[in-house]
């Protein structure tokens, strides 16, 4: 009986199920044994079933993967296999294709014969006329060609004498030639690809162009995958007017609480700027010039902690050689810009513009749950200092180092047995010590206290607030400067401050008649549309209220030494309409999916007035001969609309009630659509002015306009334009043209701004190192 029965498992696995079918157990590289099922038209046993024949639309699988081909035969002895005719074969992501193959189904190595292979990660394709399967996740090929591109004549593709694959690695080639269209163009001795999505030790490919200020430029890098953690980028950037430039980048995050970004560029200049002011050259506006040959550009961030996550670390970095370098420099992608968007992506948090002063800081801080302490450190670094121009014994530049702060947030007050007092406490403190070269130093120390006592009903809030201001002085160096009032000799001031709040909201909700014929069925899946309409109104009153404290002989360092005076009272009503959309999707019910309506809330108009009027202003007695009383502030108006998903609009306007003008103007337009592309344009607006309060001596008219068309795809169109329009003057006019390929992608750049013209052109092939 235990004859019979192994005698009919030997049949069940390797005679055919049926006519066209068999099961072929196998035993695999781990000494598992596995079953690949044989499917064809016919199935033929040959040599007392040891060898098995398959002819027409043959496939072997097993699990998810299969061999096909017009023709197989299976050597039960080795598990060796043989396929001839249209031969397809899928072994885990890699897709192979060959006229002919032979395959070991236990160790997975073979043989193809004229093959191709595709490997999926990197979305690179092989071919060859003979591929060894090696045993892993190795091939050998003779007269390889290698190309990203999908099609029968690639868009770009690199043929070699001899090539190897390692998944998850590196593909190398011998003796290799670049081809456009199978046209070749260059010859490369050797050639890296990288065979997986992770990151790959290698050069990137270069970008190149034309400036009027810097000449020809050409920039390669060099990219190191240091480990899972960490990576640098060294860069080498050739400018034909100035010398070669010098970078390298460090990336690192060790953990999910920590990151770091890091640059340095830096070149030796071939040209120097000993100009005190020329017309021709907008960079020399400022009258400053630049005498240091020596030019650098060093900024980062990181993100961090110290010892404990809850102990947060931030730092950041940005010191540059002198006044110009940012400006002149525009051009690759480590210029001003790409670095700022890259850390804006990274951190959140922005670089000063590229005309201003050069910030570094760092700040360690610790949250609790009514309580946060900071401490940190803050260097400003004057471009106007240095390299032929100011000294830095007359730098007045105020450097905080250090800075301890302490905050008690917004709480109730403790209970006194079992009453809870209405009444919430906030405070904080500050500690500073402020140096500079030339002007008054010393230390800060602030508390500022406040109590406040929210009224809340079913009619609205009311929200008083009383504080106390106590800061104390304590001054290492007096010296006032021009700007400065009073002998700053002070030691200390006492300010209190009280405000009051108070607001409520009057609103409406709407039906709409159709909703209630909206219901969600299988045929209107997808379907979206508005059901109601909620508008609210929303109207708020402040009141504050500050003394007027003579602060005049305290040390400024900024303007928290001259806390204003303050007797205002603001007023805002805001109208707000909120809609209501059900679009009808798909929900697991108890036995199959269901239709059912979701819910969403957009607000799609805001319209805001606010207006304020200045108590202390209407009882001013001073300079009333040459500025009249004009307590009620511009009568402010704002209008945001977003009634589709592609048109938002924004509008901000300012209204003198004694001039009868607008003052002030911002006006921002975006239309957008998927598939289609996006236009953004803004226009700003200021008037002067000359009242006792403010003044503005020149009129502003700004025009930015960014567009981008995809349309005409695989071709996209981006450009942008910015404009002084009171002055007549243009100040970028960029224009970029993309060609976007499955495999590559090519932008030509113009860009033309007030101190520089440029031509730019760059290559983007994924993948692609040698």
């Amino acid at each position: 009986m235990a004859f019979c029965f192994c005698l009919v498992l030997a049949v069940a696995l390797l005679l055919p199920a049926a006519a066209s079918a068999a099961n072929l157990l196998v035993l695999n590289e781990d000494e598992e044994a596995v079953v690949w099922t044989l499917h064809a038209d016919k199935v033929t046993n040959l040599n007392n079933s040891k060898v098995l024949e398959g002819e027409g639309s043959v496939a072997l699988r097993q699990g998810e993967d299969y061999l096909k081909a017009d023709f197989v035969r299976y050597f039960s002895a080795t598990n060796w296999v043989l396929l001839k005719g249209h031969v397809e074969v899928k072994m885990g992501e890699d897709l192979l294709e060959a006229e002919e193959a032979e395959f070991d189904l236990g160790n997975r190595i073979g043989w193809l014969k004229n093959g191709k292979v595709f490997v999926d990660g990197p979305h690179i394709y092989f071919t060859g006329e003979q591929i060894n399967k090696h045993w892993g996740d190795f091939y050998s090929f003779r007269n390889a060609k290698v190309t990203a591109c999908d099609g029968d004549t690639p868009a770009w593709s690199v043929s070699a004498r001899e090539a190897t694959i390692e998944l998850d690695g590196y593909s190398q080639l011998w003796h290799t030639s670049f081809a456009v269209n199978d046209t070749d163009m260059a010859y490369v001795p050797y050639f890296i690809l990288p065979m997986k999505m992770k990151r790959q030790t290698g050069f990137l490919f270069p970008e190149f162009g034309r400036s009027e200020k810097l000449g020809l430029w050409y920039g390669q890098s060099f990219y190191w995958a240091i480990n899972e953690s960490s990576d640098m980028t060294v860069s080498e950037q050739w400018i034909e007017k100035r010398g070669l430039m010098h970078g390298i980048e460090f990336r690192h995050q060790y953990d999910l609480h920590s990151k770091g970004w890091w640059r340095l560029d830096a070149l030796y200049d071939n040209t120097i700027d000993r100009r005190e002011l020329d017309e021709e050259d907008g960079l020399n506006e400022d009258g400053l010039v630049r005498t240091n040959p020596e030019r650098f550009w060093v900024r980062g961030m990181y993100d961090g902690y110290l010892g404990d996550p809850h102990w947060k670390f931030k730092a950041d970095l940005d010191i540059v050689s002198d006044q110009n370098y940012l400006r002149e420099f525009k051009q690759g992608s480590n210029a001003f810009y790409p670095t700022r968007d890259t850390l804006k992506e990274y951190f959140g948090r922005d670089l000063q513009e590229i005309d201003q002063n050069r910030t570094s800081e760092f700040k360690v801080t610790r949250d609790w749950d009514r309580v946060g302490i900071a401490f940190g450190a803050r260097f400003e670094q004057n471009l106007n200092i240095g390299n032929g121009n100011l000294s830095s014994e007359s730098n007045t530049t105020l450097q905080t180092m250090p800075q301890f702060d302490v905050f008690l947030f917004k709480g109730g007050l403790p209970l006194v047995g079992s009453t809870q007092f209405p009444v919430e406490l906030e405070a904080e403190a500050h500690a500073e010590n402020f140096y500079r070269h030339n002007g008054t130093r010393g230390s800060r120390f602030e508390v500022h206290p406040s109590l406040s006592v929210p009224l809340v009903s079913e009619y609205g809030s009311i929200i008083p607030k009383v504080g106390w201001r106590q800061t104390q002085y304590a001054t290492d160096k007096v010296q006032q400067l021009d700007t400065d009032k009073g002998d700053g000799k002070g030691t200390s001031r006492s300010i209190p401050d009280f405000s009051v709040t108070a607001f409520t909201e009057l609103a409406r909700n709407y039906e709409f008649e159709d909703a209630k014929d909206f219901a969600a069925t299988k045929d209107n899946v997808g379907e979206e549309r508005w059901v109601g309409l909620r508008h609210s109104f929303q109207p708020r009153f402040e009141y504050s209220n500050v003394p007027n404290i003579n602060q005049t002989d305290n040390p400024y360092y900024d303007a928290t030494d001259r806390i204003e005076a303050q007797n205002e009272l603001r007023v805002s009503l805001v109208n707000l309409l909120t809609r209501k959309s059900a679009m009808v999707t798909m929900a697991d019910g108890e036995d199959d999916s269901v239709p059912m309506l979701a819910y969403d809330y957009k607000d799609v108009a805001r319209f805001r007035l606010e207006q304020a009027y200045d108590l202390r202003e209407a009882e001013r007695t001073d300079m009333l001969d040459e500025y009249e009383r004009r307590p009620l502030s511009d009568l402010e108006a704002e209008l945001a609309v977003t009634p589709l998903k592609y048109v938002n609009l924004t509008n901000r306007s300012f209204w003198s009630p004694y001039t009868g003008r607008i003052t002030r103007h911002e006006h921002m337009v975006g239309v957008f659509m998927d598939d289609v592309g996006r236009i953004d344009t803004g226009l700003d607006y200021r008037d002067k002015i000359d009242e006792y309060k403010r003044q503005r001596e020149d009129r502003l008219r700004m025009l930015t306009t960014e567009a981008t068309l995809s349309f005409f795809k695989p071709w996209s169109f981006k450009t942008i334009y910015r404009a002084d329009i009171e002055k007549g003057a243009d100040l970028e006019k960029t224009v970029e043209l993309i060609y976007t390929h499955q495999c590559f992608e090519i932008i030509a750049q113009f860009s033309k701004t007030s101190d520089d013209e440029s031509v730019n052109l760059y290559f983007k092939i994924p993948g692609l190192s040698f």
